[in-house]
């Protein structure tokens, strides 16, 4: 992002009290394989949350890439990404804990 932008909405940001203080609050996630949590922002995701979200994004995969309209096969890649993503964290956190 060009640095003229960068400043502007960091100005902005300031002026509407989330300068610092809010980008603080914000963290990459990280993994617990030991405990199957996630950890991002400042709250834990657990085991349980997680599984439930990757059953519903292949779920939602599953029924639009059957679909013969290009939208929802767009929706799909969509659901594709967050399902694969779920794995792959999941599976690293395996990988790292072996």
């Amino acid at each position: 992002m060009p640095q003229g932008r960068e400043d502007l909405i960091q100005s902005l940001a300031k002026s509407m009290g989330m300068g610092d203080a809010q980008k603080k609050n914000f963290s990459s996630g990280k993994y617990n394989a030991d405990t199957g949590a996630m950890y991002c922002n400042g709250h834990m995701i657990t085991r349980s949350t997680i599984e439930q979200a990757r059953s519903y994004f292949t779920t939602q995969y599953k029924r639009l890439a059957e679909k013969d309209d290009e939208g929802a096969k767009q929706l799909a890649g969509l659901y594709e990404v967050a399902m694969e993503c779920i794995g792959m964290v999941v599976d690293s956190g395996k990988q790292e804990g072996e």
